[in-house]
Protein backbone atom coordinates (compact mmCIF):
# COMPACT_ATOMS: atom_id res chain seq x y z
CA UNK A 1 0.00 0.00 0.00
CA UNK A 2 3.00 2.31 -0.22
CA UNK A 3 1.84 3.70 -3.56
CA UNK A 4 -1.48 4.72 -1.99
CA UNK A 5 0.29 6.85 0.59
CA UNK A 6 2.11 8.68 -2.16
CA UNK A 7 -1.07 9.51 -4.07
CA UNK A 8 -3.52 10.25 -1.26
CA UNK A 9 -5.02 13.76 -0.88
CA UNK A 10 -2.60 16.03 0.99
CA UNK A 11 -4.96 16.81 3.88
CA UNK A 12 -5.57 13.14 4.62
CA UNK A 13 -1.96 12.17 4.16
CA UNK A 14 -0.70 14.97 6.38
CA UNK A 15 -2.97 13.88 9.24
CA UNK A 16 -1.56 10.36 9.21
CA UNK A 17 2.04 11.36 8.60
CA UNK A 18 2.08 13.97 11.34
CA UNK A 19 0.84 11.50 13.93
CA UNK A 20 3.27 8.84 12.72
CA UNK A 21 6.15 11.21 11.93
CA UNK A 22 6.65 9.24 8.72
CA UNK A 23 6.88 12.11 6.24
CA UNK A 24 10.04 10.64 4.76
CA UNK A 25 8.03 8.11 2.76
CA UNK A 26 6.23 10.85 0.79
CA UNK A 27 7.82 11.26 -2.63
CA UNK A 28 6.90 12.84 -5.93
CA UNK A 29 4.65 10.32 -7.75
CA UNK A 30 6.00 11.66 -11.05
CA UNK A 31 9.46 10.33 -10.19
CA UNK A 32 9.11 6.53 -9.85
CA UNK A 33 12.88 6.08 -9.76
CA UNK A 34 12.92 7.97 -6.44
CA UNK A 35 10.13 5.88 -4.93
CA UNK A 36 10.75 4.68 -1.38
CA UNK A 37 8.83 1.84 0.18
CA UNK A 38 8.20 1.57 3.90
CA UNK A 39 6.77 -1.01 6.26
CA UNK A 40 4.85 0.15 9.33
CA UNK A 41 4.23 -2.29 12.18
CA UNK A 42 1.78 -1.69 15.02
CA UNK A 43 2.51 -3.42 18.33
CA UNK A 44 1.15 -3.60 21.84
CA UNK A 45 3.16 -1.68 24.42
CA UNK A 46 2.80 -1.46 28.19
CA UNK A 47 1.87 2.21 27.71
CA UNK A 48 -0.49 1.60 24.78
CA UNK A 49 0.67 1.25 21.17
CA UNK A 50 4.06 1.54 19.53
CA UNK A 51 4.81 1.84 15.82
CA UNK A 52 7.94 0.75 14.00
CA UNK A 53 8.78 2.07 10.55
CA UNK A 54 11.25 0.13 8.42
CA UNK A 55 12.45 2.09 5.40
CA UNK A 56 15.50 0.72 3.65
CA UNK A 57 18.20 0.34 6.28
CA UNK A 58 16.54 2.82 8.63
CA UNK A 59 14.25 1.91 11.51
CA UNK A 60 12.23 4.36 13.57
CA UNK A 61 10.14 3.58 16.66
CA UNK A 62 7.43 5.75 18.18
CA UNK A 63 5.09 5.44 21.16
CA UNK A 64 1.51 6.45 20.38
CA UNK A 65 -1.02 7.10 23.13
CA UNK A 66 -2.63 4.65 25.51
CA UNK A 67 -5.01 2.82 23.15
CA UNK A 68 -4.42 -0.73 21.88
CA UNK A 69 -2.44 -1.30 18.69
CA UNK A 70 -5.52 -2.58 16.82
CA UNK A 71 -7.40 0.69 17.33
CA UNK A 72 -4.47 2.78 16.14
CA UNK A 73 -3.95 0.56 13.13
CA UNK A 74 -7.61 0.69 12.12
CA UNK A 75 -7.81 4.46 12.44
CA UNK A 76 -4.92 4.83 10.01
CA UNK A 77 -5.97 1.98 7.73
CA UNK A 78 -9.57 3.20 7.41
CA UNK A 79 -8.39 6.69 6.53
CA UNK A 80 -6.16 5.32 3.79
CA UNK A 81 -8.74 2.91 2.37
CA UNK A 82 -11.56 5.44 2.29
CA UNK A 83 -9.50 7.73 0.08
CA UNK A 84 -7.64 5.17 -2.04
CA UNK A 85 -8.34 5.81 -5.73
CA UNK A 86 -5.18 4.72 -7.52
CA UNK A 87 -4.65 1.07 -8.49
CA UNK A 88 -2.69 -0.88 -5.89
CA UNK A 89 -0.05 -3.18 -7.34
CA UNK A 90 -0.68 -5.74 -4.59
CA UNK A 91 -3.01 -6.18 -1.63
CA UNK A 92 -1.86 -8.88 0.79
CA UNK A 93 -4.14 -10.16 3.54
CA UNK A 94 -2.83 -12.93 5.79
CA UNK A 95 -4.50 -14.30 8.93
CA UNK A 96 -2.12 -16.57 10.81
CA UNK A 97 -3.92 -19.16 12.92
CA UNK A 98 -1.83 -20.54 15.73
CA UNK A 99 -3.13 -21.85 19.02
CA UNK A 100 -2.01 -19.29 21.52
CA UNK A 101 -4.09 -16.97 23.67
CA UNK A 102 -4.39 -13.22 23.91
CA UNK A 103 -4.46 -11.48 27.28
CA UNK A 104 -8.25 -11.75 27.53
CA UNK A 105 -8.25 -15.47 26.64
CA UNK A 106 -9.45 -14.63 23.16
CA UNK A 107 -8.15 -17.04 20.54
CA UNK A 108 -6.60 -15.71 17.39
CA UNK A 109 -9.43 -17.17 15.32
CA UNK A 110 -12.00 -15.15 17.24
CA UNK A 111 -9.81 -12.09 16.94
CA UNK A 112 -9.52 -12.64 13.17
CA UNK A 113 -13.31 -12.82 12.83
CA UNK A 114 -13.56 -9.32 14.25
CA UNK A 115 -10.90 -8.06 11.85
CA UNK A 116 -12.73 -9.62 8.89
CA UNK A 117 -16.03 -8.02 9.87
CA UNK A 118 -14.44 -4.59 10.19
CA UNK A 119 -12.64 -5.01 6.87
CA UNK A 120 -15.85 -6.04 5.11
CA UNK A 121 -17.71 -3.04 6.53
CA UNK A 122 -14.91 -0.74 5.43
CA UNK A 123 -14.76 -2.08 1.86
CA UNK A 124 -18.56 -2.04 1.55
CA UNK A 125 -18.64 1.62 2.57
CA UNK A 126 -16.32 2.75 -0.22
CA UNK A 127 -17.91 4.77 -3.01
CA UNK A 128 -16.08 2.62 -5.59
CA UNK A 129 -14.57 -0.89 -5.35
CA UNK A 130 -10.93 -1.08 -4.30
CA UNK A 131 -8.69 -1.18 -7.37
CA UNK A 132 -6.03 -3.88 -7.09
CA UNK A 133 -3.88 -5.70 -9.67
CA UNK A 134 -2.87 -8.64 -7.48
CA UNK A 135 -4.47 -9.93 -4.29
CA UNK A 136 -2.69 -12.37 -2.00
CA UNK A 137 -4.54 -14.31 0.72
CA UNK A 138 -3.22 -16.33 3.64
CA UNK A 139 -6.29 -18.17 4.97
CA UNK A 140 -7.66 -21.39 6.46
CA UNK A 141 -10.83 -21.51 4.32
CA UNK A 142 -12.74 -19.54 1.69
CA UNK A 143 -14.89 -17.83 4.33
CA UNK A 144 -11.90 -15.63 5.12
CA UNK A 145 -11.79 -14.44 1.50
CA UNK A 146 -15.48 -13.61 1.14
CA UNK A 147 -15.39 -10.40 3.26
CA UNK A 148 -12.71 -9.04 0.90
CA UNK A 149 -12.71 -10.44 -2.63
CA UNK A 150 -16.28 -9.43 -3.66
CA UNK A 151 -15.38 -5.78 -2.99
CA UNK A 152 -12.30 -5.69 -5.23
CA UNK A 153 -12.72 -4.04 -8.64
CA UNK A 154 -12.98 -6.99 -11.05
CA UNK A 155 -11.89 -4.83 -14.00
CA UNK A 156 -8.41 -4.23 -12.52
CA UNK A 157 -7.77 -7.57 -10.80
CA UNK A 158 -5.26 -9.69 -12.72
CA UNK A 159 -3.90 -12.25 -10.26
CA UNK A 160 -5.27 -14.16 -7.25
CA UNK A 161 -2.88 -15.99 -4.91
CA UNK A 162 -4.07 -18.21 -2.03
CA UNK A 163 -1.92 -19.80 0.67
CA UNK A 164 -2.58 -21.82 3.82
CA UNK A 165 -1.95 -19.76 6.96
CA UNK A 166 -2.48 -22.59 9.43
CA UNK A 167 0.77 -24.36 8.65
CA UNK A 168 -0.32 -27.94 9.37
CA UNK A 169 0.47 -29.57 6.03
CA UNK A 170 -1.73 -29.97 2.91
CA UNK A 171 -5.46 -29.56 3.52
CA UNK A 172 -8.54 -29.59 1.30
CA UNK A 173 -9.80 -26.16 0.25
CA UNK A 174 -13.37 -25.58 -0.90
CA UNK A 175 -13.69 -22.67 -3.33
CA UNK A 176 -17.26 -23.21 -4.55
CA UNK A 177 -18.28 -19.70 -3.40
CA UNK A 178 -15.15 -18.05 -4.78
CA UNK A 179 -15.50 -19.45 -8.31
CA UNK A 180 -18.93 -17.80 -8.68
CA UNK A 181 -17.55 -14.30 -8.11
CA UNK A 182 -16.96 -11.85 -10.95
CA UNK A 183 -13.47 -11.24 -9.54
CA UNK A 184 -12.62 -14.91 -10.12
CA UNK A 185 -14.13 -14.92 -13.60
CA UNK A 186 -12.21 -11.82 -14.74
CA UNK A 187 -8.78 -12.52 -13.25
CA UNK A 188 -6.05 -13.74 -15.61
CA UNK A 189 -3.86 -15.74 -13.24
CA UNK A 190 -4.44 -17.85 -10.15
CA UNK A 191 -2.07 -19.63 -7.78
CA UNK A 192 -3.34 -21.88 -4.99
CA UNK A 193 -0.19 -22.91 -3.19
CA UNK A 194 0.59 -26.54 -2.51
CA UNK A 195 -0.45 -26.34 1.15
CA UNK A 196 -3.99 -26.64 -0.26
CA UNK A 197 -5.64 -29.30 -2.40
CA UNK A 198 -8.54 -28.12 -4.53
CA UNK A 199 -11.44 -30.34 -5.54
CA UNK A 200 -13.24 -28.01 -7.96
CA UNK A 201 -13.44 -29.38 -11.53
CA UNK A 202 -10.43 -28.46 -13.66
CA UNK A 203 -12.64 -26.63 -16.16
CA UNK A 204 -13.37 -24.02 -13.46
CA UNK A 205 -9.88 -22.73 -14.27
CA UNK A 206 -10.22 -22.72 -18.07
CA UNK A 207 -10.63 -18.94 -18.46
CA UNK A 208 -7.27 -18.10 -16.85
CA UNK A 209 -4.06 -17.66 -18.82
CA UNK A 210 -1.89 -19.10 -16.04
CA UNK A 211 -2.86 -21.60 -13.32
CA UNK A 212 -0.85 -23.21 -10.51
CA UNK A 213 -2.76 -25.56 -8.20
CA UNK A 214 -2.46 -28.78 -6.20
CA UNK A 215 -4.90 -31.69 -6.31
CA UNK A 216 -5.00 -34.97 -4.43
CA UNK A 217 -4.84 -37.34 -7.40
CA UNK A 218 -4.55 -37.12 -11.17
CA UNK A 219 -6.14 -39.50 -13.67
CA UNK A 220 -7.01 -39.96 -17.33
CA UNK A 221 -10.03 -37.66 -17.07
CA UNK A 222 -7.86 -34.85 -15.68
CA UNK A 223 -5.44 -35.18 -18.60
CA UNK A 224 -8.30 -35.23 -21.10
CA UNK A 225 -9.85 -32.06 -19.67
CA UNK A 226 -6.50 -30.27 -19.64
CA UNK A 227 -5.80 -31.09 -23.27
CA UNK A 228 -9.29 -29.93 -24.24
CA UNK A 229 -8.80 -26.64 -22.39
CA UNK A 230 -5.62 -25.92 -24.37
CA UNK A 231 -7.36 -26.80 -27.62
CA UNK A 232 -10.48 -24.68 -27.06
CA UNK A 233 -9.26 -21.78 -24.88
CA UNK A 234 -6.68 -19.66 -26.75
CA UNK A 235 -6.00 -17.56 -23.64
CA UNK A 236 -4.70 -20.57 -21.67
CA UNK A 237 -0.89 -20.56 -21.77
CA UNK A 238 0.27 -22.29 -18.59
CA UNK A 239 -1.33 -24.93 -16.34
CA UNK A 240 0.77 -26.42 -13.54
CA UNK A 241 -0.44 -29.12 -11.15
CA UNK A 242 1.12 -30.68 -8.07
CA UNK A 243 -0.47 -33.87 -6.78
CA UNK A 244 0.08 -36.66 -4.29
CA UNK A 245 2.89 -38.98 -5.43
CA UNK A 246 1.64 -42.05 -7.26
CA UNK A 247 3.36 -45.08 -8.71
CA UNK A 248 1.90 -44.75 -12.20
CA UNK A 249 4.13 -43.19 -14.85
CA UNK A 250 2.15 -40.11 -15.87
CA UNK A 251 2.97 -40.56 -19.55
CA UNK A 252 0.75 -43.65 -19.70
CA UNK A 253 -2.31 -41.47 -19.01
CA UNK A 254 -2.06 -39.60 -22.30
CA UNK A 255 -3.45 -42.48 -24.31
CA UNK A 256 -1.19 -42.35 -27.38
CA UNK A 257 2.38 -41.66 -28.36
CA UNK A 258 3.73 -38.14 -28.20
CA UNK A 259 4.23 -36.11 -31.36
CA UNK A 260 7.83 -35.40 -30.43
CA UNK A 261 10.21 -34.52 -27.64
CA UNK A 262 13.40 -32.65 -26.82
CA UNK A 263 15.58 -31.96 -23.81
CA UNK A 264 14.81 -28.68 -22.06
CA UNK A 265 17.99 -27.27 -20.53
CA UNK A 266 16.14 -26.19 -17.38
CA UNK A 267 13.48 -28.83 -16.80
CA UNK A 268 14.68 -32.03 -18.44
CA UNK A 269 12.64 -33.91 -21.02
CA UNK A 270 9.71 -32.12 -22.62
CA UNK A 271 7.02 -33.67 -24.82
CA UNK A 272 4.49 -31.93 -27.01
CA UNK A 273 1.20 -32.54 -28.80
CA UNK A 274 -0.31 -31.02 -31.89
CA UNK A 275 -3.37 -28.79 -31.58
CA UNK A 276 -6.01 -29.53 -34.26
CA UNK A 277 -6.41 -26.72 -36.82
CA UNK A 278 -3.52 -24.82 -35.28
CA UNK A 279 -0.25 -24.77 -37.21
CA UNK A 280 1.41 -22.16 -34.98
CA UNK A 281 1.15 -23.66 -31.48
CA UNK A 282 1.71 -26.97 -29.72
CA UNK A 283 0.95 -28.25 -26.23
CA UNK A 284 4.18 -28.70 -24.30
CA UNK A 285 4.21 -31.24 -21.46
CA UNK A 286 6.74 -31.37 -18.64
CA UNK A 287 6.60 -33.73 -15.68
CA UNK A 288 8.66 -35.49 -13.06
CA UNK A 289 6.31 -38.41 -13.90
CA UNK A 290 4.99 -39.02 -10.38
CA UNK A 291 3.87 -35.79 -8.63
CA UNK A 292 4.14 -32.76 -10.92
CA UNK A 293 2.73 -31.81 -14.31
CA UNK A 294 3.03 -28.64 -16.39
CA UNK A 295 1.29 -27.93 -19.69
CA UNK A 296 2.21 -24.81 -21.65
CA UNK A 297 1.34 -23.38 -25.04
CA UNK A 298 4.47 -22.96 -27.16
CA UNK A 299 5.15 -21.63 -30.65
CA UNK A 300 6.19 -24.20 -33.24
CA UNK A 301 8.86 -21.80 -34.42
CA UNK A 302 10.43 -21.85 -30.95
CA UNK A 303 10.53 -25.64 -31.02
CA UNK A 304 12.26 -25.61 -34.39
CA UNK A 305 14.95 -23.29 -33.06
CA UNK A 306 15.59 -25.53 -30.04
CA UNK A 307 15.94 -28.64 -32.21
CA UNK A 308 18.29 -27.05 -34.78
Amino acid sequence: MDSSLVKMPDTVLNTIMESLDFRSIIVDPKSPSDDKSAEIKYRNHKKGCSTVKNSGLKKKKQLRGDEGFVDFFWNDFETIMRHQKQILQKFSFVLEHYEYKFEKMQTLKQFSSGILERLKTLLESRAIPLKVKEIDFGIVDQNEMMPVLPFIDSSTLERISIGNSKGLGPQNLKIDQIVRLEQWKHAKQVEIKNEFWVSEPINRFAHFSKVEISINTINTETISVLREIFKTCPSMNHFEIYYEPQNQDLRTLFGHRFDGSYEDEDSGARWFFKIPDNEEDKISVQSNLFSWLRLTRVKCSDLSEKRD
